[in-house]
């Protein structure tokens, strides 16, 4: 039986990649002159977005290089990441059934706190972790597991849900039931690999699957 339910963010609780995308390519122009590709910025995924910067950009400018980021987030925001009903609606069913809810990211705690707050979920999680927090990224299962110490429940008792195989892999490393989820690029082809436990195409479908594991 099912205690704690854990969500990656990018691609699994938000469509916050085309957000990413833009801040990412006007912060390498602004400071390298460059503006890659978005399979380029996607290729530089895993360490948190403050890690990136500090890679790419010489000391002198990466604090006011940061800031710009971080600025141009929030301005971007609202106009790149649409809200999906359903998703808080699935957050606050599992807020009333006394489930607690952790979200574990690879990105950085303040970009985080920047979507949670302008979507509305500041209020439907109880462990938040973040790239900013672990040493090891994912898939090492760091996160995974810190976020199920926050919540008081051993490994076998959770769920960990993302969108990509990284997610899956660290979830299992974790030693967590796995759901590999694709209703933001409806791929109804995706193949996870590994193969998680179950995989959703639409929310409805995980609310229904969480519903008979929780049951």
């Amino acid at each position: 039986m099912l205690k704690a339910v854990l969500f990656d963010f990018d691609g699994t609780l938000a469509d916050t990649l085309p957000a990413i995308f833009h801040t990412f390519r006007e912060s390498f122009r602004t400071y390298l002159g460059q503006e890659p590709t978005d399979q380029e910025i996607l290729s530089r995924f895993g360490p948190p977005e403050e890690e990136i910067l500090c890679r790419e950009i010489d000391d002198t400018h990466v604090e006011e290089a940061m800031e710009h980021f971080y600025r141009l987030y929030r301005d971007q925001h609202s106009g790149l990441v649409r809200s999906h009903p359903p998703i808080i609606q699935l957050l606050q069913w599992l807020k009333q059934m006394n489930i607690p809810v952790g979200i574990v990211t690879g990105k950085g705690r303040r970009s985080a706190k920047i979507s949670l707050e302008l979507l509305g979920m500041e209020d439907l999680y109880d462990s938040l972790i973040t790239g900013t927090e672990v040493n090891r990224y994912k898939p090492d299962p760091e996160g995974i597991i810190i976020a199920m110490e926050e919540l008081g429940c051993p490994p076998g008792q959770g769920v960990y849900i993302g969108d990509s195989d990284v997610d899956i892999r660290a979830g299992k490393a974790a030693g967590l039931l796995t759901v590999g989820v694709c209703w933001f690029h409806q791929d109804q082809n995706h193949q996870f690999q590994p193969v998680p436990d179950k995989v959703c195409h639409e929310v409805s479908d995980l609310h229904d699957w969480l519903r008979l594991q929780l049951d």
